[in-house]
Order: C-alpha cells, then structure tokens, then sequence
C-alpha cells in the first residue's frame, strides 16, 4: 500500500504529460515570469556565431533549455501583448519537436544545437509551447 502510494504522482505527471499536448490552455499556471530579454541586450545588435553583427530584434526575446526532463527556465506564464513580435530560441540535448499551440508553429530540434523560431503573436488567449517528443511544457504564452 505505501508503494503504491508513492508511485501516485509519479502517475499523475506521466499522465498530465501525455494530455498535455491536445490542451490550448494551462488553466493553473504555477507562476508567471518576466519575458527571457535583458534591458541592456534589448533592441542592440549582436554578435552571432559568425562574428558579425546580426540586425536588432525589435520583439519579445524567450530563451529555454531543455536538459533531459528538465526545462529552464521553469515553466511559466509569460505575458505579451498583442502583436508583439517572438523569437524563441531552444536548446535541447535530444532531437524533437517545439510546437507552439493555437498559432500551429513547429520547429525540428536537432540534438545540442539552438532552434529559433520566430513570429507574431497576433491571437489573443493562452498558449502552450511544448516539445512533442519528450512531452514537456516549455512555458505558457499569455497574449492580451
């Protein structure tokens, strides 16, 4: 009986996983985060892998991890407004598949090289980002 009960929120994450994919809605964020751009890097060119400098991003910057099971940052809910401009950039140690739900974006990622996918926040509502392989949630897009 004390087994069992131990492997019960083991369960109910193996689960919560497993449906998380067909849901467009976190309806009990566990917390909400400020947007992943620094002030001092925001609207600045950079350097990229090449050394030049690529062009100023004028949009939301979000960066993410993923290291096994685990996502940085943690999940959470992050705010834009409505036509704001995203660059998510992903990192994962394993080849699989960012999704981005309700604006229908995918992006293959391969194994320890960033993915970036860019667009435009231009529907209102919550949307989860996830990887379809590994089944975990990036983070929650909230667009008002």
């Amino acid at each position: 009986m004390l087994r069992a009960r131990a492997l019960l929120p083991v369960l109910a994450l193996t689960l919560a996983a497993v449906t998380a994919c067909g849901a467009e809605t976190d309806p009990a964020p566990a917390e909400t985060a400020p947007s992943a751009v620094s002030p001092s890097t925001a609207g600045t060119a950079t350097p990229d892998a090449t050394g030049t400098t690529a062009p100023a991003f004028d949009g939301e910057e979000i960066t993410v991890t993923v290291t096994g099971s685990k996502v940085a940052p943690r999940p959470a809910v992050r705010e834009v407004a409505k036509g704001t401009k995203i660059r998510l950039t992903v990192t994962s140690d394993a080849a699989d598949e960012l999704h981005v739900h309700g604006f229908d974006k995918e992006l293959e990622l391969k194994a320890g090289e960033p993915g970036v996918l860019e667009f435009t926040a231009d529907l209102t509502g919550r949307f989860e980002v996830e990887t379809h392989g590994s089944h975990l949630l990036l983070f929650t897009l909230q667009v008002s």
